[in-house]
C-alpha cells in the first residue's frame, strides 16, 4: 500500500471539510446565534438561560445536512474515488477506511485547535459568543473543548471502518 497516497487523500480532504465545517459554523452563527448552545461550557449555557430557539433548531438541522450531507458525503466519496486510482492495487479495506479515518480526525483535530482554542477561546468574535455571555472566563476554558473533543474521538474510528467496509463491498 502507498501510504503517502493514503495520507495525502486523508489530510486534504480533511482539511476542505474542516474549511468548509468553519464556514458552516459562522453561517449558521449568523442566521442564529444560539444554534451551537448546547456545545457551550455548563457555565455559559446557564448564564445565556434560554433552551435553543426555535430558529436555531432549523438552522442546526441545515448545518447538519450541509456538512454531512453536502459535503461530507460527497468529499468522502471524491477521496475514495480518487485513492482508488492513486492505490496501484486500488482501493481496500485498509486504505478506504484509515483514509477515512484520517477526514474525520482531521476535522475533529482543526474544529479543536483552530475553532475551538484559536477561534473561540482565543479571538472570540462577537458572532460565536452567546448574548449576555460577554465576557465569561469560561470562552478561555481549553481543558472543556479538549474533553469535549476526546468525547467524540471513537466517532473517528467508526467512520473509518464504516468506509473502510462500504469500500471493501463495493470494490
Amino acid at each position: 500500500m502507498q501510504w503517502s497516497a493514503v495520507l495525502g487523500y486523508g489530510l486534504g480532504y480533511g482539511l476542505v471539510l474542516s474549511v468548509l465545517f468553519t464556514a458552516g459554523v459562522f453561517a449558521g452563527s449568523a442566521l442564529s446565534r444560539d444554534f451551537l448552545v448546547n456545545d457551550y461550557p455548563p457555565a455559559i449555557q446557564q448564564r445565556y438561560g434560554r433552551p435553543k430557539s426555535a430558529r436555531g433548531r432549523r438552522v442546526a438541522v441545515l448545518f447538519g445536512v450541509f456538512i454531512w450531507a453536502g459535503c461530507g458525503l460527497p468529499l468522502m466519496t471524491a477521496a475514495m474515488i480518487g485513492l482508488d486510482g492513486a492505490l496501484h492495487g486500488g482501493l481496500d479495506f485498509l486504505s478506504a477506511a484509515v483514509c477515512a479515518a484520517l477526514v474525520f480526525a482531521t476535522l475533529a483535530l482543526w474544529d479543536l485547535v483552530v475553532l475551538d482554542w484559536i477561534i473561540l477561546a482565543g479571538l472570540r468574535p462577537r458572532l460565536l459568543v452567546l448574548p449576555g455571555t460577554e465576557g465569561m472566563a469560561e470562552y478561555r476554558d481549553l481543558r472543556f473543548h479538549l474533553d469535549a473533543a476526546l468525547k467524540g474521538s471513537p466517532l473517528i474510528i467508526v467512520v473509518g471502518l464504516l468506509t473502510g467496509g462500504i469500500a471493501a463491498l463495493i470494490t
